[in-house]
């Protein structure tokens, strides 16, 4: 799970930093900034399996545009710098455009080749002192690199990372049929989603959290798309108790304030912000304590 997030230079996020919960809801008007946020992190997946060309992108949810156009913009910086804290430990990601002059161009994570992390690497390197692994970082042999990084990058789980951004009547077919979805819970659980059953929106939005098969991290951007307030309200403490269950970690995304109304704000686990945009072009992002705050 990723515990806090650093944003600099990334479209609207000038520089924000919060902390997240298992079911994060970011509520704000349209043009705020909020699927920026979730692209940043997105754009921090993808550094670490260097897949940081626009196919790639777009297959995580991240829309294509000029490089001219990700960075912030009234910043005089070409450096995009996404940070997160995962398993006790800050990772990053420095991304610099390998063309800035194209329209559709890849990136680069020079963090790799930063000093303090290329020594981490080599510290690692002689504490292991078996002989299997000689030499200095970067090597060659890309396996090896891949091997060193995964001790101080991104975890699996967050590599995985995608944005959804479904809408009722384009739902692709369930990887997990309905009954199977409603076998897996409780007595409780069936009786609040027994008259969903044949609800797909509702259906793909628990699969979500109950399948294997789709990512531990994901994103669900504009979720008035699939979802309306009153049902979000039915499935938001039940998705949360799978979300436990099953190690996932949810982002959430909306211009109605009606959804917030389905967290609750008592449980660490859940957490509430609000995005705004500022007079000079800001995204920012406020952690809401409580529901009236966002009045």
């Amino acid at each position: 799970m990723i515990d806090e997030v650093s944003i600099f230079n990334y479209k609207s996020v000038a520089q924000q930093r919060f902390s997240l919960g298992r079911i994060n809801m970011f509520v704000g008007e349209s043009g705020s900034g909020k699927t920026n946020m979730l692209e940043a992190l997105g754009m921090a997946a993808a550094a670490h399996d260097k897949e940081l060309d626009d196919e790639n992108l777009k297959k995580r949810g991240i829309r294509a545009t000029s490089p001219a156009t990700m960075f912030h913009k009234h910043s005089q910086s070409k450096v995009i710098e996404i940070a997160w804290y995962e398993k006790n430990s800050w990772k990053k990601a420095k991304l610099v455009c390998t063309d800035p002059d194209e329209t559709c161009s890849s990136w680069d994570d020079i963090s790799w080749y930063e000093p303090e992390y290329i020594e981490k690497v080599n510290n690692l390197i002689q504490f292991i002192g078996d002989g299997s692994i000689e030499g200095e970082y970067p090597f060659a042999d890309e396996s090896k690199n891949t091997v060193l990084n995964a001790a101080f990058r991104g975890s699996r789980n967050f590599r995985d990372y995608i944005i959804l951004n479904p809408k009722a009547n384009e739902l692709k077919e369930l990887s997990e049929t309905p009954e199977k979805i409603i076998s897996s819970l409780n007595e409780e659980q069936k009786q609040k989603i027994n008259c969903y059953r044949d609800n797909l929106p509702v259906l793909f939005f628990l699969s979500l959290f109950f399948d294997r098969s789709s990512p531990l991290i994901f994103a669900i951007d504009d979720v008035e798309n699939l979802l309306t307030p009153d049902v979000c309200s039915d499935l938001i403490q039940l998705a949360a108790q799978l979300a436990v269950k099953h190690n996932k970690q949810a982002f959430i995304t909306t211009s109605n304030p009606a959804f917030a109304n389905a967290l609750n704000l008592n449980l660490p686990e859940q957490k509430l912000f609000s995005v705004k945009m500022t007079d000079n072009d800001q995204t920012v992002i406020t952690e809401v304590k409580d529901g009236a705050e966002m009045m």
